[in-house]
């Protein structure tokens, strides 16, 4: 038998092959030790010449049936061994050790560095928690404790289990568990009582002249979020030539879903875009404050995102239209959260925010 190391499109794979009958047979594994350990099961003892007499007769009568019934379809119980299942017999895995064979794999993908690194850090907390359970006794009622403990509301829980969520559905594929557990989780129940936070046309108007006067490239940062919707990451991601006078170009590799789209260019937005003809900064936050705090606006996530929604549904009367502005798959998050936050009269004086001359 032989055991390589095979790398395929940025894809580690260990490879084991073995000799029966003079014909080849594979088999892949993720991780070196699993590969090692199948190799395990497939050795032969040389010095086991005991081994018949060693065994009971319940254990004799079972190799000799297991034996007959692969001649019966014209097999060798090697070959038979061969044809099972990669996960056949082997050890269990604590939660630890799937941890560090994950990180490997996570590494070999093509994430951005914030996510891989919001993805390590969950993996760890969770190491850290369950390290010595074995994969298959992390259950879902163990998993909605150590939310509990953690005392974290329903967005961080879905944010979490968007980052583990993976790490199971691997150790399902790599046959560890049978199924993950994060499909059966009780989240907290969401409170949508609040509507989320957006911005008075005279906050957005106060903030951009501010950010005019003061820090022109924060005016073009503002006015991209505020009058396109584009989301903060998004638009430090954007390059010069993703901004044109129609379009704004959100490309899947910019996107947070990793869907590409286009943001057309509302009639105001072109004339802020004049503002400054230097690429959107990166997200200085320092400055990004204290301009917020001259406007005396309290901010909160997505503020911009969520004014830009708002009043373009309530000025164009199309959830359809706003919804595949925003990049959005159906129309029913506007239904739920923007559809009678602002007056249509109001939405007409936030379009006529101009840049002062």
């Amino acid at each position: 038998m032989q055991l390589k190391k095979v790398v395929n499109h940025g894809n580690v794979r260990w490879r084991v092959s073995s000799y029966l009958e003079g014909k080849r047979s594979q088999r892949f594994f993720p991780s070196k030790r699993r590969a090692l350990e199948w190799m395990k099961l497939l050795k032969v003892d040389d010095t086991s010449i005991n081994f018949w007499s060693e065994i009971s007769a319940e254990e004799q009568r079972d190799i000799i049936s297991a034996y007959k019934l692969a001649s019966s379809k014209g097999l060798s119980l090697y070959r038979c061994l061969l044809q099972s299942p990669a996960q056949t017999d082997l050890k269990p895995l604590p939660l630890s050790e799937a941890v560090l064979e994950y990180q490997v794999v996570i590494k070999q993908r093509l994430l951005r560095p914030a996510s891989l690194k919001a993805t390590q850090l969950f993996l760890s907390q969770l190491s850290n928690e369950f390290g010595n359970e074995l994969v298959h006794c992390v259950t879902a009622g163990i998993l909605e404790k150590w939310f509990q403990r953690r005392n974290w509301k329903r967005s961080t829980v879905d944010g979490v289990i968007a980052k583990i969520g993976p790490f199971f559905s691997w150790l399902v594929r790599e046959g560890f568990i049978d199924k993950s557990p994060c499909g059966a989780i009780c989240r907290p129940i969401k409170d949508n009582s609040e509507p989320p936070s957006i911005l008075s046309v005279k906050a957005a108007n106060e903030l951009l002249y501010i950010a005019q006067r003061r820090d022109p490239e924060f005016a073009k940062y503002f006015a991209i979020g505020i009058f396109a919707g584009v989301r903060p990451h998004e638009i430090e991601r954007l390059d010069t030539k993703d901004i044109s006078e129609r379009y704004i170009e959100i490309t899947a590799a910019n996107a947070k879903c990793r869907k590409r789209r286009l943001v057309n260019v509302m009639p105001n937005l072109k004339e802020w875009l004049k503002v400054s003809p230097n690429t959107p900064l990166k997200n200085k936050r320092r400055r990004k404050l204290a301009l917020i705090k001259a406007a005396g606006i309290n901010w909160s996530h997505d503020i911009m995102r969520h004014s830009y929604a708002s009043y373009h549904l309530a000025h164009f009367s199309s959830a359809d239209k706003t919804a595949l502005e925003l990049g959005h798959r159906d129309t029913n998050m506007l239904f739920r959260h923007y559809r009678q936050l602002v007056t249509r009269e109001e939405a007409e004086k936030f379009w006529a925010i101009r840049p002062e001359l």
